[in-house]
């Protein structure tokens, strides 16, 4: 309920909850918060294995997507997301990696999913999807030398980088409206006229 519902874990402590499970089960006896967190990274670190054993096990190459981003605190975080098939040809996505980068710097990036992939063991890259912001050429570039060292890369590297089709599409169709965006604000003028009269 509280991975997935995310909420806090300081909700079991909440004296409402505590009531309502009184009623609901009174032999049940509500861990802490305390209780909570240790089984929730008990329960991550088991996850965190499997994923690795599969990964390892295989020795097959895994497809990773980053993104960077910079919340309304102010506070930069970047996403890694891993992508792989298993022995029964299924597609799997998982996120390796969420936390705050200190800046969107590309050997900041870099350096951060460099430290991830040894954190998980994954040496065998395919491809890396990013977004086309320019600071995404320094991260590749940067991971692509690190990964050269690791393992062979397919094609010497020319497959390494793909770039976010839904991000180029995003591109092409705000260009798109900017030349069209007069029109757009006349129709919608006179739609607006038209429902105000009677």
């Amino acid at each position: 309920m509280i991975i997935r519902d995310e909420l806090p874990f300081s909700h079991v402590e909440g004296t409402r909850f505590r009531e309502f499970l009184k009623e609901a089960q009174p032999r049940f006896d509500l861990p802490y918060r305390t209780t909570i967190i240790r089984d929730v990274w008990d329960l991550y670190q088991e996850e965190k294995a499997k994923i690795k054993s599969v990964l390892t096990h295989n020795a097959q190459r895994v497809s990773l997507t980053t993104d960077t981003w910079t919340s309304i605190q102010n506070i930069n975080y970047m996403a890694l997301m891993a992508h792989f098939i298993d022995d029964d040809w299924v597609l799997h996505k998982r996120i390796l990696n969420f936390c705050v980068i200190h800046n969107h710097k590309g050997d900041t990036i870099g350096r951060l999913v460099e430290a991830c992939l040894n954190a998980w063991g994954i040496d065998k890259i395919f491809t890396i999807s990013v977004d086309n912001a320019s600071f995404n050429d320094g991260c590749i570039s940067y991971m692509k030398k690190r990964l050269e060292k690791w393992n062979p890369l397919i094609g010497d590297g020319s497959l390494l980088h793909v770039r976010c089709c839904a991000h180029i599409t995003n591109l092409i169709v705000t260009n798109g409206m900017k030349e069209i965006r007069q029109s757009i604000e006349s129709i919608r003028n006179c739609a607006k006229y038209i429902r105000g009269s009677s």
